[in-house]
């Protein structure tokens, strides 16, 4: 559902009078706080490396002909490496016969997950807009370097090089790109984007086409009232965030509230181009993202944005933990702002 962000943060009432996580929600993010804030970071790597295999194992994706027939490993050689996920990615090239690429940036507080955590999620979505569509969408999940060994801006340089080949050597249209990721992830393309757009001279390819951001990070900080109402509703916890965060910054020197880490900080954003942004109204980063609508719309850029009642951070790409068909209805107002109003017919 879309809801105007001015009025819903002035709904001081709606954050009481709301339904509470239900049970399975409830024990997702008990379990995730404490694996996050307990064990060391090399099992959370495996761990959610595990959950992605199961996903795949399940859904007869992690082997065989079915995995070969949607995902292929590119090697850029330039500073990233990635998969393609398309209908016969073992047969096509990259962005060939491709309606839209989508260059995506994986979640993971910028030190764990990969590009295969959300392949089921991927397939989904390439399905659905098939269906719904006729749309022929390739997805290029981009392997970034992860912290501690790979501090910032590694993993916003991964993605940039990406995007320079993407244009300058498989010769695809920047209007054909769309930067897309998932929390860390959706950061990491928003910096990219602003990169872009405040060094033109140091790149020779122009802004891509739109901005696809889910349950993004906007900030750094953990200051926002709802980092603190939502806190024991969400996922995600703040000895975590800190802790990767400071794997992050690394010895750059870089303060969390600076522009190049927490983009809701930039004064200047105009000119980035339109944006689709999702957050569960339960995410601890409501409010930011909410605040960094509000400033862009403010800039006159074009901005989608949707809040799920009753979800957590990363309900569209995580659907386990989706509630009351929020996955489901983010995929189908995802179709809309990438390829219009017009459907044919819509199945999941």
């Amino acid at each position: 559902m879309t809801i105007p962000f001015i009025n819903y943060r002035k709904k001081k009432n709606l954050r009481d009078n709301r339904n509470p996580p239900d049970l399975r929600q409830r024990l997702i993010a008990t379990v995730l706080k404490t694996i996050t804030e307990t064990l060391p970071l090399w099992m959370t790597r495996y761990l959610f490396y595990l959950y992605s295999v199961f996903e795949q194992i399940t859904n007869g994706m992690f082997i065989g002909k079915q995995r070969n027939q949607w995902c292929r490993r590119l090697k850029g050689g330039n500073g990233w490496n990635g998969y393609l996920i398309a209908e016969n990615a073992n047969t096509v090239d990259v962005g060939e016969n491709a309606d839209i690429v989508i260059l995506y940036a994986h979640g993971g507080a910028f030190n764990i997950g990969g590009p295969l955590i959300s392949l089921v999620t991927f397939v989904k979505w390439i399905k659905a807009w098939m269906l719904s569509r006729g749309a022929n969408t390739h997805i290029l999940s981009l392997e970034y370097g992860l912290s501690p060994k790979h501090t910032f801006p590694t993993a916003r340089d991964n993605l940039l090089n990406c995007y320079q080949w993407l244009v300058e050597e498989k010769g695809i249209n920047p209007s054909k790109i769309v930067f897309a990721g998932d929390s860390a992830g959706a950061n990491i393309s928003v910096i990219a984007a602003l990169e872009l757009l405040n060094n033109p001279i140091a790149y020779t390819v122009p802004l891509p086409s739109s901005l696809l951001l889910i349950s993004p990070c906007f900030s750094a900080l953990t200051t926002s009232q709802t980092f603190k109402t939502n806190y024991d509703y969400d996922l995600i916890s703040k000895y975590w965030f800190d802790a990767c965060l400071a794997n992050y910054l690394g010895n750059s020197n870089l303060l969390p509230a600076c522009p190049l880490i927490s983009p809701l900080n930039n004064r200047n954003l105009r000119g980035l181009p339109k944006m689709w942004i999702c957050v569960g109204s339960y995410e601890v980063f409501l409010d930011d993202v909410s605040s960094f609508v509000e400033k862009a719309r403010s800039q006159n850029i074009s901005v989608e944005f949707m809040v799920e009642e009753d979800n957590m951070h990363n309900y569209a790409i995580t659907w386990p933990i989706s509630r009351n068909g929020g996955a489901q209805k983010a995929v189908k107002n995802m179709s809309q702002f990438l390829f219009g109003e017009q459907s044919i017919v819509y199945h999941l």
